[in-house]
Order: C-alpha cells, then sequence, then structure tokens
C-alpha cells in the first residue's frame, strides 16, 4: 500500500484570509482557522449528501466508539483526525496547503474535500468571520484532489449516519447568488428575519464585496421555501450546486 499520501493545494488569495489571532487580528495565516472553516463546509456537504454532523455547542459531542460521518474524517474525542493539514503563505497572494494521511483515507474522503474545496471556491469563503464583506475569497490554482471523482455509489458503502447531529447548516438548504445586487440584499434582510440569528445562534446571510463577489445563505427546513422566494430566479439551490458535484 506504500507510504502516507501527501496531497498538495495551491489558493490564490483574492481577498485576505481571517485565521483568528491576538487582539483579534489576522496578520498570520493560521492552521487551525482553515481548519475549522474546512469542516465547516464538509459538514454542510455531509449532511447534504445524506450523512450525519455533530455540532458540540447544540448537543453531546461524539465520541470514539460512535461518532458521526463528518468526525470519521476530521477527528473528535479518542478518534485522531486522519490527515495533517500544513499551509504556508509563498505571498500576500499565494497560499500552498498540504494535506498528509495519518491514517489511510479512502476515495470517498478525498472525493469530499475535493467537492468542499470546490464549493468553498465557487460559492462559499474560507477562514474566519465568514460574515464579514472582505474576508475569505480563493481561487484553487494546483490541486492534488482533483482526481478524486464523487459518486452516489460510494457514498452508500461510506456513510454511516451514526453518533450526535444536527441538520444544519445542511447544503441543500442553502442559496448562492452571484454578483448579488442592493436591493436584492435589503429583500433578504427584511423579508427573511430569521437569516440574522437569535441567542448565541449568528446570522446565516455571508455577502462578500469584489472580487468574487457572492451571497450565499442558509436556512431551517421550515424556513428554506421562504428564502428562495426571497432570493428569487437569481438564485443557485443548495440541491442544484449538489447536481453538479456527484
Amino acid at each position: 500500500m506504500g507510504g502516507p499520501r501527501t496531497f498538495n493545494i495551491e489558493l490564490q488569495i483574492l481577498t485576505e484570509i481571517f485565521t483568528g489571532g491576538p487582539e483579534r487580528k489576522s496578520e498570520v495565516i493560521r492552521d487551525t482557522g482553515l481548519i475549522g472553516s474546512l469542516r465547516w463546509w464538509y459538514e454542510a456537504l455531509i449532511r447534504g449528501v445524506g450523512g450525519t454532523a455533530c455540532d458540540p455547542s447544540q448537543g453531546p459531542p461524539c465520541e470514539e466508539r460512535l461518532h458521526c460521518d463528518a468526525c470519521e474524517l476530521f477527528g473528535c474525542s479518542g478518534w485522531s483526525r486522519k490527515f495533517i493539514f500544513r499551509s504556508r503563505e509563498e505571498s500576500d497572494k499565494t497560499l500552498k496547503v498540504q494535506i498528509t494521511e495519518l491514517r489511510r483515507m479512502e476515495d470517498v474522503e478525498l472525493a469530499l474535500l475535493n467537492k468542499t474545496l470546490s464549493i468553498i471556491e465557487n460559492y462559499g469563503a474560507i477562514g474566519g468571520k465568514l460574515a464579514h464583506r472582505k474576508y475569505g475569497i480563493i481561487k484553487i490554482k494546483e490541486n492534488d484532489l482533483r482526481d478524486f471523482t464523487l459518486e452516489k455509489s460510494m457514498l452508500k458503502g461510506y456513510l454511516r449516519r451514526e453518533g450526535p447531529h444536527v441538520d444544519n447548516p445542511n447544503l441543500k438548504r442553502f442559496i448562492f447568488i452571484k454578483n448579488p445586487d442592493f436591493q436584492l440584499v435589503k429583500r433578504l434582510k427584511n423579508d427573511c428575519r430569521f437569516l440574522k440569528g437569535s441567542g448565541n445562534r449568528g446570522k446565516r446571510y455571508f455577502n462578500k464585496d469584489p472580487p468574487g463577489s457572492r451571497l450565499f445563505a442558509y436556512a431551517n427546513e421550515d424556513e428554506y421555501p421562504r428564502l428562495c422566494e426571497c432570493a428569487g430566479e437569481e438564485a443557485k439551490t443548495g440541491e442544484e450546486v449538489l447536481g453538479g458535484l456527484i
């Protein structure tokens, strides 16, 4: 089977990537911030394809013997992450990432990671402060994971559907809009007030400035029809994005 494999990814930074730091500044890109963001999108994708993903803030965390599909790859208490993640800034516009196996990663996991990166590049953003208009837009220049394609048959044999889990954010209930205009953003704020969040739950719409101008938002199952109605025909639904991935 050979030794552990390493996969290289090169990102072009179109807008600053925030990953936290002293006094909430982001002068250095930190791996922990990138991994956290990558996992957030991976969880949304996993839920969208019928798997499970936990959220310790909404319930008990996963543990070694009984864990969700997201923790299978990213780890939890007693169950280590399957890979080492390293990043290095080549310049203020280029970020190189290495993903090296700690344990053998299945082709379906590599394919899911590849699709997660594709969603971030084309529709979302990476890093912390997703709600900030100026952070997190990237373009993928090189990607060793591109050869790993995702097929429905792979998911049937892989998804465990075990462990504690929640159903949001779920990629099936996202909307994505390229180059949103002011009136559309205003309509979403006024007519879909649930997107503003409540209590300890943050807002669920994210509007990004150029370059890569985009808006993405997600809703609960009962709210989603209203979100699609407010977004109008300009929006691409999560189902459409999933259909293009599998």
